[in-house]
């Protein structure tokens, strides 16, 4: 919905004067609609209109002006306020919607989620975890509470680890788990990623200490079999 309002107050006092200012801007304004390619609901405010007479003609020149236009426009007579809708259909996406795309980020709304709003949903999120695992935490044993790995974006992290006391330890105190907090590259503002953090430790420890799965044998070669030299070398000390 778009608004216009004609500023007349040099010409109060004559309506003829009101008149010519306003049929001037009449056609102006059709002609913007028409190169500006305006959509939707137009609301044009006339002030110091007050002869009806002078209000037709306005509008039969404006109802004139907008007969160029190649779109569906739509004009009503001016109210006793002085006012005039205009309605009329775009032909084309507008310039902003072709030279640009939505924000990642806020997607478009011009807004994006508080920080405290995502450290709401993280906290959730770890409730969630602890409620389906059926594991409570001991809070004199604090080697046994569940370990979660973090990861979020640049922001959050501040978020997490600024002041004295911070809100990541405010979390791991009041739900008795530990945090590791990473940050993630191309995680967007409100992001983020919860993973057990054991289970990512056995895989790292995994791939590190297990050797590369061979490449296929061909047929007829003998298969060999892999193990640590440690363990080889332990096996040599006790043959000797």
């Amino acid at each position: 919905m778009s608004i216009l309002k004609l500023q007349s107050n040099c010409f109060a006092g004559s309506q003829r004067n009101c008149y010519l200012f306003h049929f001037k801007y009449s056609l102006r304004i059709a002609r913007e609609l028409r190169l500006r390619d305006i959509g939707g609901i137009i609301v044009v405010d006339f002030i110091d209109m007050t002869d009806d007479s002078n209000k037709r003609l306005v509008y039969e020149e404006m109802k004139k002006a907008v007969e160029k236009d190649r779109s569906t426009v739509g004009v009503s007579e001016l109210s006793k306020l002085g006012l005039m809708e205009i309605t009329r259909k775009r032909v084309r996406p507008s310039v902003t919607f072709m030279i640009s795309e939505p924000c990642p980020c806020c997607h478009g709304i011009g807004r994006v989620e508080a920080l405290d709003t995502s450290f709401s949903k993280i906290e959730r999120e770890i409730c969630r975890r602890l409620a389906v695992s059926g594991h409570k935490s001991d809070p004199e044993k604090p080697k046994s509470w569940p370990r979660f790995l973090l990861r979020v974006d640049h922001e959050m992290c501040t978020y997490l680890t600024s002041g004295k006391r911070t809100k990541l330890g405010i979390l791991s105190s009041s739900l008795k788990v530990w945090i590791l907090l990473k940050i993630a590259r191309g995680f967007t503002r409100g992001a983020f990623e919860l993973l057990p953090y054991s289970d990512q430790k056995d895989t790292d420890e995994q791939k590190e200490l297990s050797p590369e799965s061979p490449p296929p044998r061909e047929a007829g070669r003998p298969r060999l079999s892999v193990f640590p030299i440690k363990k080889w070398m332990s096996r040599a000390k006790r043959a000797k």
